[in-house]
């Protein structure tokens, strides 16, 4: 009974990001507005932490087999992938380079 109380408030923050989707202007996925409700939910404490942690921890615990499915979807994409490997790539080693000099950076500059 439980986990179907988790599973609700889950479910209930999702739905609300969607449809605080919908009414926006412009793109944003549902999903994550839903995370940013369930995140107020719980750090105003009007939904305690004890109603959605054995859910989320069942859901984390069960997270690999969630993304066989988009694993698999992938596949029928290997050949556009492939073409576009080099780049994906060099843009994510560029990106991981700059942060680190970033906050490298910032990091020296509050030391002094």
């Amino acid at each position: 009974m439980k986990l179907i109380r988790d599973f609700a408030v889950l479910l209930a923050c999702l739905m609300v990001g969607k449809g605080m989707a919908t009414l926006l202007p412009f793109s944003f996925p549902g999903s994550i507005l839903g995370l940013f409700v369930l995140f107020f939910l719980l750090s105003t404490q009007l939904i305690p932490l004890n109603w959605v942690h054995d859910g989320g921890q069942l859901l984390l615990r069960h997270m690999r087999l969630l993304f066989i499915p988009v694993a698999a979807g992938l596949l029928g994409y290997a050949d556009l992938l492939s073409d576009g490997l080099g780049l994906m790539i060099s843009s994510a080693l560029s990106g991981l380079v700059l942060i680190l000099l970033v906050v490298g950076r910032l990091y020296q500059r509050m030391l002094s």
